[in-house]
Formats: C-alpha cells, sequence, structure tokens
C-alpha cells in the first residue's frame, strides 16, 4: 500500500468563530458553511456569548434548510417561491436544490416559477390570515472550471459579501488534486484499488419526507467518485460524463464522521485475498435490508439444477443456476449494480417459486458484480443511508454490461445463462437512490444521470430488437396490469412523480399506475429485455421489504405474461 496524501483541514466553523470572536464586528453578519443544524447553532451561541450577532445557514439546500428552522409551516395558507436562473447552470438548477419542499408544503397552495436573480430566492409566505411576508433566500454558489458549485460565504449586514473558504470544499479540491499529479499508466497506475478515506463534520438529518436527507458525507462520496472516475479516463468535469464502460480500477471514497478537523488520507494498494463481510441471515419473505453473500450463496443452491460460474474481477466467484423445463426460457439476473439490493432479495424469491413450477425454464443469476456487492456490505456498516455508487461498478470500474470489451469477467454468467438455456427475455433486476442524488461541488445535477435524481417509484424499461416491438409493448402491459393489483405501490408510485414533477424533473409515461420507458436496440443479448428499477439505495424497513416483494412480484409477472405471449404467437 502506498500513501498518497494525509493531511487535515481546520473546521471552518471553528475559525469563523475564533475570527468573529476577535474581530467583534458591530454589523450582524450572515456565514454560509457545510454543517449540520446542531453545530451552526451551537457556534451561533458561542458567538452570541460575545456579544457577535450571526446567522449561520447551510451552503447546501439553503432553501429548504430555510423552510426546516426558519418558517412556522403550520401557520401558512400559501407559498410563491420564485427560484434562481444563473447563466451557467441548467435552468432548474435550483429549482431541484429545493426538492422535496412542495412535499413538504403538501396542502398549500405552491407555486414554483422563474426569478430575475442568479443566487437568490424570492419568497412570499401568506398566513392563515391572508398577511403577507416576503424573504430573500441567498444560494451560495461560485463558477468553478465553468462549473457552478455550491460554496462557503460571508457577508455582513447590507453587503455582498463574498465566498469564504471552507475544509468541505478544500477537502474534495485537495483530494482530485492529488490524484491529478499522479503519473497513471494504466488503470489507476501502479495500484488496482484507490481508497479515498476521509473524516468530515456534519451529521446527517432526515427531512421529514419519504427517504430524504441532508447528507454532507453522502454528497462528498458522491462528488469524490464521480470526479475522480472523470478524470482517471479523461473525461472534462465540466463536459460529456465518460464511458461507463470504461475501467478506471476500484475507487472507493470511505467517508466518516467526526466532531473536529477534517481529515483526508488517499492510498493505492493491489487487490489482496477476496474477502467477504459476514451479515445475519433472515428469511427471505421478511427480508428488511440487503442480504450477505453466505445466504445468497445457500439459497441459491437448494434451487437445483446445473450450476454454472464465471469469476469477477478481484477473483470472487459469479454463480448461475440453470433449470431446463417445457416454458419458455427466461434469464433472470440481479446486482448488476451492487448498491441496488432489493432485486436479490426479490430475484431469489421469484427463483424459489419457479423452481417449483413444473413449467419453469429459466437461468439464474442473484448477484452480478460480486466485488461491488461486497464493497457495499463493508461501507454500509459505517453509512447504511448513503448511496454508496462506488460499489455500482466492478472492481475494475467498470458496468457489468454486454457493451463492455474483454475480458468479460462477470459478464460471462450472464451470456452463459443465455447460452444454456437460450433465452430470449432478460429479466434484469435493478434499482436506484430512494433520496435526492446530488454533486453540490461539481454542477449538483448528477452528470450523466440527471434524470435518476429525484426517486419516481417503482418503474419498468423495456428495451426490445427491431421486429419485437408488439411483444415489448404486449408484456408491459401485462406486467404492469399484474403490478397494478397491489395498490400500496401504486400509490407510492403517485407520491413520488408528484414531488419530482414540481422540482423540474421530466414527466414519465405512466400504464396502470407504473411508470415506463419502451425502445427499440439492438444493445441486450437478447431480443426482449425488461430492467425492473426500485428505489431501494438507501431504504430499510418495511420500505425494503416492499421494494423487493415488488421486485419478486415482477420478475413473476414477466415470466407468466411471456409464457401467455410466446403460446399465442
Amino acid at each position: 500500500m502506498t500513501i498518497l496524501i494525509d493531511t487535515t483541514f481546520p473546521r471552518t466553523l471553528d475559525r469563523l468563530v475564533a475570527d468573529l470572536s476577535a474581530r467583534k464586528p458591530r454589523a450582524p453578519v450572515e456565514a454560509w458553511v457545510f454543517e449540520d443544524e446542531v453545530a451552526r447553532r451551537a457556534a451561533e451561541a458561542t458567538l452570541a456569548g460575545e456579544d457577535v450577532r450571526v446567522t449561520i445557514r447551510s451552503a447546501y439546500k439553503p432553501l429548504l434548510c430555510f423552510f426546516l428552522k426558519e418558517v412556522d409551516r403550520a401557520r401558512l395558507r400559501a407559498v410563491t417561491i420564485r427560484y434562481p436562473r444563473h447563466p451557467e447552470a441548467h435552468p432548474d438548477r435550483f429549482l431541484a436544490e429545493a426538492y422535496p419542499l412542495a412535499a413538504l408544503l403538501e396542502g398549500l397552495a405552491v407555486t414554483f416559477e422563474p426569478g430575475h436573480e442568479p443566487l437568490t430566492y424570492a419568497v412570499t409566505l401568506t398566513d392563515a390570515e391572508g398577511e403577507t411576508t416576503d424573504y430573500r433566500v441567498f444560494a451560495p454558489n461560485i463558477l468553478r472550471d465553468g462549473v457552478l458549485a455550491n460554496s462557503g460565504w460571508m457577508r455582513m449586514a447590507g453587503e455582498a459579501g463574498a465566498a469564504m473558504p471552507t475544509e468541505f470544499e478544500a477537502l474534495f479540491l485537495t483530494a482530485v488534486e492529488t490524484v491529478r499529479q499522479q503519473q497513471w499508466t494504466d488503470r489507476i497506475g501502479t495500484y488496482d484499488r484507490l481508497t479515498v478515506t476521509v473524516q468530515m463534520p456534519g451529521a446527517d438529518r432526515e427531512v421529514g419526507w419519504g427517504d430524504e436527507v441532508i447528507s454532507f458525507r453522502e454528497a462528498m462520496h458522491e462528488d469524490l467518485f464521480f470526479t475522480l472516475r472523470e478524470m482517471l479516463v479523461g473525461a472534462d468535469v465540466a463536459g460529456t460524463p465518460p464511458d461507463r464502460m470504461a475501467r478506471p480500477g476500484q475507487i472507493i471514497p470511505d467517508i466518516r464522521p467526526t466532531d473536529g478537523a477534517a481529515r483526508l488520507r488517499i492510498t493505492g494498494a493491489m487487490f489482496d485475498s477476496a474477502t467477504e463481510t459476514e451479515a445475519a441471515s433472515v428469511a427471505l419473505e421478511a427480508a428488511d435490508r440487503p442480504l450477505g453473500m453466505a445466504q445468497i450463496r445457500a439459497a441459491l443452491g437448494g434451487l437445483g439444477g446445473a450450476p454454472f460460474a464465471a469469476r469477477s474481477g478481484e477473483g470472487r466467484e459469479v454463480a448461475g443456476i440453470y433449470r431446463a423445463g417445457p416454458g419458455p426460457a427466461v434469464l433472470i439476473t440481479a446486482g448488476q449494480h451492487a448498491n441496488e439490493t432489493s432485486g436479490v432479495v426479490g430475484g431469489l424469491r421469484a427463483a424459489q417459486i419457479l423452481a417449483r413450477d413444473p413449467q419453469a425454464h429459466f437461468a439464474y443469476v442473484p448477484v452480478e458484480n460480486v466485488d461491488g456487492y461486497e464493497l457495499h456490505q463493508r461501507l454500509i456498516v459505517q453509512n447504511p443511508r448513503h448511496m454508496h455508487h462506488a460499489a455500482r461498478f466492478t472492481a475494475l470500474g467498470d458496468d457489468v454490461s454486454p457493451a463492455a470489451s474483454a475480458p468479460d469477467h462477470e459478464r460471462l454468467a450472464r451470456y452463459e445463462g443465455i447460452a444454456r438455456s437460450g433465452a430470449k427475455l432478460h429479466i434484469n433486476l435493478h434499482g436506484y437512490p430512494a433520496h435526492e442524488w446530488t454533486r453540490p461541488l461539481s454542477g449538483y445535477l448528477p452528470k450523466g444521470f440527471e434524470a435518476w435524481s429525484m426517486p419516481k417509484g417503482f418503474f419498468l424499461i423495456v428495451v426490445h430488437y427491431p421486429g419485437w416491438g408488439d411483444a415489448a409493448r404486449a408484456l408491459l402491459e401485462r406486467v404492469s396490469a399484474k403490478l397494478a393489483e397491489e395498490p400500496e405501490i401504486v400509490e407510492f408510485n403517485a407520491r413520488q412523480m408528484a414531488a419530482m414533477g414540481t422540482h423540474g424533473a421530466e414527466p414519465v409515461q405512466v400504464m396502470n399506475g407504473i411508470p415506463y420507458y419502451v425502445s427499440e436496440a439492438a444493445t441486450y443479448a437478447t431480443p426482449l429485455t425488461v430492467i425492473t428499477e426500485a428505489p431501494d439505495e438507501t431504504v430499510y424497513g418495511t420500505a425494503f421489504m416492499l421494494q423487493q416483494k415488488t421486485q419478486m412480484r415482477a420478475a413473476l409477472a414477466c415470466v407468466e405474461a411471456y409464457r401467455a405471449i410466446s403460446a399465442a404467437s
């Protein structure tokens, strides 16, 4: 292992308190930092004891924090928000950053409309008696390398103020520059794995709607992972996203809390033995969290059939089984993106039912990206509610997709399942973030994944070869109708779509209460591919159980619908 950097950054809040205590400005002061509300209020109280009048706000999601802390929502009748428009950002960038405010104001007359200022929300609140009050909520941002990024800020009353450096930004920029300065030759140079260990202040805060949370640590993970990946494969941070098939190696941001100075430590290492994190076994139908690999292997072994396997980039087995039968063959897979875990449970439950069906004819791979799955198991020990998109990719840094070049590694299990079964339908169980996905230091919206930045319920993607359009449409109609028999998922979808639609997300097509996309392409290895998308990243308990049950029902509905379509053709 090689240490590339190990350094600390003074806590901005401590520096701010020390500076203002020494200067004792007469005018009121406003400051914006990347800290949680408890820490900000404590700093304000300390300065008040020094006769310094200061208000310290969040530099991240400032409008949402304004409503959470400074507005008595119970007294409101109507809200009008004119959100900023900045020439260097997406027109709805600040409308998105207000998410999920519309859901928190449900029941009120709420209007969002474009404003005329680049960095300030104009807010009009109307109370129960019809009295109106106007507010201006500043959203501190700076242009950095052509990208509008959240930033610290400080100003005196009546002044515009200026950007104030913070440890949150300094840590991120230092990590990026440290990696940039290395002489990378193959993947990530002489290393297989780049670990970015961060300790930083800022406790996570639940927003009070759905799975939404304000998390500085999670935002740091996402920004570090994708920015470093983009840089290592030669993509400009301000430009188009890199090919997801690129193999920059394994990049692991490991973000942990501290109450003191922030710390950054970056190490490079080669792959070592393929270790495995232990997890307690649970009954599949009651699974309310991701399963451990030992339980997954045991459940797969109990299905019978002919086993087959591939080998991952890090050396782990990618196991599958094939069970012959008289029905039309299908391939079922899960865990292509290993931080999407409800499909693993739902797929196992569906496979157990199909294994008892004498008509069933299927190949099954419960976890395709086994290296990413192990990484996810390790990361959720410290931060169970974070998305951990580092685990989305394989240990080589690419996606498990037939579009990739050799060596195939994990993909060979998928190919073997298709070869043994002759499947023309691939049921590919996926998930996506159950709460907002952001990159505040590199443009806010996740580049290349903007459509995935807000959850929109459980939905389906159907991709078909030319000439298979009628079958694809018939499959979609039958499967969505079957899923709609469960009112809970239809109601869940409606709530999520309403919230995201208010905040600028593109509208989606809906069939039987299930959002969907259909496209024609020869991208995949089978003529028909059904991809499920469950908002499962970060959820536990009953929320996870709803998603894993819906994954099971979707897989079984696909098999049933495909049988009917095949019999009629």
